[in-house]
């Protein structure tokens, strides 16, 4: 009876001690799968080099307590084309671009990454950058947020520029695929945000609005300075536009020009799921310009930008 007791313990132990075994050689290779900050910061750096959307540019990455910051260089070359070689190509890249351990030299803007889980979520593209940074107000603190170093304060170029930085520089495709489902959303505006592709002059999101949710039910979100696009593409429901209740279904497309109401809510079981474009961004028109005067500044560029017409004078 003690030897058979004896022999019982002596496998309970062994079994303890495999099982340990095991757990700390899977926790050793599983820490060994991580990568480095470094490996993965560089990995968007290679992919950067061959990015024909690649800007000239210094930007900063701050990620936790750790900085970093990045020099790029765009390589361009024209090459004309046509009968006559009247129209001109480009060959782009490979651009010089490079990482650095430390901040920038000389002030500029950086990205802040609220923690290194941040970036593997954008590495792993669970999300994208521009979900990662989108908020309902500017005082937000969100999982990635852009800042300025001290000393450097960004205008209207540098937000353009960074939301093009943020685009490219942070997906690795040459082909630049993004997901869309609730588990790849964050918060925003009170619904599941989607960030797809992000420019100063348009904003392109997925949006998914749960059972019981609503978009901008936040009276300092039912208006906008710049016409905003739904396009339904799953579910219903409904929409305050100021005047009653709309009833909204699969296969509408829904414009709202400047200073519209727009709340946008689901009192239905399943989600209703859709497309939004933003035209602009609100922060540009807030000192006296609006969203008409800046596309009538936008056709005068045009006219003055008319290869055409610079022909024809001639």
């Amino acid at each position: 009876m003690k030897n058979s007791m004896k022999q019982g313990s002596l496998k309970m132990a062994i079994h303890i001690f495999c099982y340990s075994l095991f757990t700390f050689l899977l926790t050793l290779s599983l820490n060994a799968q991580e990568e480095s900050t470094e490996h993965i910061l560089q990995s968007f750096v290679d992919s950067y080099k061959t990015d024909a959307m690649a800007h000239s540019v210094t930007f900063g990455i701050k990620i936790g307590e750790s900085w970093w910051h990045v020099k790029s260089e765009r390589i361009q070359e024209g090459y004309p084309v046509g009968k006559s070689n009247q129209y001109t190509f480009h060959n782009y890249g490979p651009n010089k671009v490079d990482l650095f351990n430390g901040e920038p030299v000389e002030p500029t803007w950086y990205f802040e990454f609220a923690n290194k889980e941040t970036l593997d979520n954008i590495n792993q593209q669970i999300w994208t950058a521009s979900t990662a940074s989108a908020k309902s107000f500017g005082s937000d603190v969100v999982a990635l947020n852009i800042r300025d170093m001290d000393g450097f304060n960004s205008g209207i170029r540098e937000d353009a520029l960074v939301y093009e930085v943020m685009e490219h520089f942070w997906k690795k495709d040459q082909v630049e695929i993004t997901r869309f489902t609730r588990d790849g959303s964050l918060p925003t505006h009170g619904v599941d945000h989607v960030g797809l592709y992000t420019m100063k002059d348009k904003r392109i999101g997925w949006f998914s609005i749960g059972p019981d949710e609503a978009a901008n039910a936040d009276q300092r979100l039912d208006k906008g300075q710049v016409p905003n696009l739904f396009i339904i593409t799953k579910g219903k429901g409904k929409a305050d536009f100021g005047n009653g209740e709309v009833d909204l279904e699969v296969g509408m497309s829904i414009y709202i020009g400047p200073y519209v109401k727009h709340v946008i809510f689901n009192p239905y079981d399943v989600p209703m799921e859709g497309i939004v474009v933003l035209f602009g961004d609100n922060i540009d028109f807030a000192r006296g310009k609006s969203y008409l005067d800046l596309l009538e500044d936008q056709h005068e560029f045009y006219n003055s930008y008319d290869i055409s017409l610079k022909d024809k004078s001639n």
